[in-house]
């Protein structure tokens, strides 16, 4: 049932305007979280993840909820809320695909904050 709901989930996410920067973001940060995960000897679901899929499923949607909030910042007036999420994820998505890119290039990135009000 779970599965169902992720590719309904992320249907719904691709339809609805996740920039393809951000689905490109997602799958470097699969190849480099799931490297680290490796060499720490951690799973996926000791990770919090039930694999890679779900990790793919968990970080496009947070670029969807970005994408979003960033839409209604852009409403508000918000200053550099216009392109932030696609930035962040160009950004970020250049970093993990680095031929140096190390497991901080991914434990580094702040999920929390919206990419506009980063500083």
């Amino acid at each position: 049932m779970r599965s169902a709901l992720l590719l309904v989930t992320l249907t719904t996410c691709a339809d609805d305007g996740v920039p393809e920067a951000c689905v490109e973001m997602c799958a470097a940060g699969a190849a480099v979280y799931g490297a680290c995960l490796e060499d720490w000897g951690v799973s996926w679901a000791e990770a919090g993840h039930e694999d890679r899929s779900d990790f793919l499923g968990s970080c496009e949607t947070w670029a969807w909820e970005m994408s979003l909030l960033e839409a209604d910042a852009v409403d508000r007036g918000a200053p550099g809320a216009e392109g932030a999420t696609a930035e962040a994820c160009d950004e970020r998505r250049a970093a993990l695909r680095a031929p140096d890119a190390t497991c901080e290039a991914w434990t580094d990135v702040d999920w929390s904050t919206p990419p506009w009000e980063a500083g």
